[in-house]
């Protein structure tokens, strides 16, 4: 019996699409907590207020800013210009976008769990934007390479088995720390209550490990095995697959005690912070449970976990940590499918406007697509699910007005991609950077002059052959 919970409630497309309308209305009426200037901003009647500024830049793509607003405004007697945009985009903290990802989230109830609970991968990609050195907390220059690029870092927490991500958090290249920017999320906690947070090896950190415990929050880390120099080295545990108990104590001190006595692990401050020493001792009691499993002939998985053997037990945990991967093939998705290499700006609040408005859109296209599901056909050989590019393209006509709920559903089915299972190798994609509305006008006129060539290359083969 699956542990995946399948929900048969379906919302349609107008159902979703009026929770995305409901969420911006709800930003809309609190704009002054969302505004540079809360007395000024956004009190007076513009051509392009709080909501449509909003809506603006959830329908951008990758194209100019002078296609994109011919695309969106209609009549051109009423479309602002340009500068009148960026004037009001100004206005508009990014938290503004964050709220409406947030709230539109936050809307549906007929999510999947594993055995209840919600399973939330724990990663970050970098964001390459703009190229500016003035800008320190993005710069990096790097001793190999004569020019140097902006990033910012994308942290996020990505349900696994619905396909959208349930909290992000961006950092600056100054301030990258992604166990850092996990805990602040698990601090805030934006996400659904009955999860478990599934990390990789990068987020090996007793301060984590703490920092969920005493949040109340369950987790799965993936650690090094016990032959190396991570948390398991220095437990003398079996050479095989276990699930057991273990119990660390962390500390600063560096006694005769604590240096000789396994039980303690000592911490140096500059390279692992812990914050959780509590008032009556010089060191804090961490009870885990460590669980080792086989994934080839002569390799090991090591995680580890405050999940208690009733809340989970141990076949379980091969196949969760393995649902984790979902999270990597997600970032391409958002930025070659959804678009977010593709900026309007270079200014980093404005970008941040972008990022948050591509996730709105992602979770929008997810959502619209896991409740699209294809009817599989008996003569098919393999199972078919919804080609998400596609739908990303159609669900961009939906929301500019150009088809309807009813042509969208027809084409979201139709397109369809099979799931191959075993499948061990996934197409290369190149890595772009981040590209402006500059690039894309000098690349537009690159383009025409392709064709005009490839034209007349058309027309002197077609002579050729023709005489021939």
């Amino acid at each position: 019996m699956s542990a995946i919970s399948n929900n048969n409630y379906y919302y349609s497309a107008s159902t979703i699409y009026s929770a995305l309308e409901k969420s911006i209305s709800s930003v809309s009426e609190n704009i002054a907590c969302y505004s540079a200037d809360p007395v000024s901003d956004f009190t007076r009647n513009r051509k392009l207020n709080c909501s449509e500024l909003i809506h603006y830049i959830l329908h951008l793509s990758n194209k100019t800013i002078q296609s994109d607003m011919m695309n969106y405004f209609s009549d051109i007697d009423d479309m602002p210009s340009a500068s009148a945009i960026s004037q009001q985009r100004y206005k508009c903290r990014p938290e503004a976008f964050k709220r409406v990802f947030s709230l539109f989230t936050s809307y549906f109830t007929n999510y999947k769990t594993y055995n209840g609970y919600y399973l939330l991968a724990c990663d970050g990609s970098d964001i390459n934007i703009s190229h500016n050195p003035k800008d320190k907390t993005t710069y990096h220059i790097n001793t190999s390479a004569t020019r140097g690029y902006n990033q910012l870092h994308l942290n996020a927490l990505y349900d696994v088995l619905n396909g959208i991500y349930a909290d992000v958090n961006i950092d600056t290249a100054a301030k990258t720390h992604e166990c850092g920017a996990l805990e602040e999320m698990i601090e805030m906690h934006q996400y659904p209550e009955n999860s478990i947070i599934i990390c990789d090896r990068g987020y090996e950190k007793y301060n984590l490990m703490a920092c969920c415990m005493e949040k109340n929050q369950k987790f799965i880390i993936r650690v090094k095995d016990i032959h190396s120099n991570g948390i398991l080295s220095t437990m003398h545990l079996d050479d095989a697959a276990f699930d057991t108990h273990i119990t660390k104590r962390v500390t600063y001190l560096q006694t005769n005690e604590t240096k000789d006595n396994e039980l303690y692990t000592i911490l140096v401050n500059e390279s692992a912070p812990f914050d959780y020493l509590p008032a009556e001792h010089d060191w804090y009691e961490m009870n885990v449970r460590a669980v080792r499993f086989k994934i080839t002939e002569d390799t090991y998985e090591c995680l580890l976990t405050n999940l208690t053997e009733d809340e989970m037990t141990f076949e379980k945990f091969k196949e969760i940590y393995h649902l984790r991967w979902g999270i990597e093939t997600s970032f391409r998705d958002l930025k070659y499918t959804v678009g977010l290499l593709y900026f309007h700006s270079s200014d980093q609040k404005l970008i941040r406007q972008e990022i948050y408005a591509s996730l709105t859109l992602f979770n929008f296209s997810r959502i619209i697509v896991n409740n699209s599901p294809p009817v599989q056909k008996a003569e098919w050989k393999w199972h078919y699910k919804v080609n998400f590019k596609t739908a990303v393209t159609n669900i961009r006509l939906y929301l500019d007005g150009k088809i309807n709920e009813e042509e969208l559903e027809k084409r979201i089915k139709k397109f369809l991609t099979p799931i191959r299972p075993g499948r061990k190798y996934s197409r290369n994609v190149k890595a772009q950077s981040s590209k402006t509305s500059s690039y894309y006008a000098a690349s537009e006129i690159n383009s025409v002059n392709k064709v005009k060539q490839s034209g007349r290359k058309y027309n002197l083969l077609k002579r050729y052959f023709c005489h021939v």
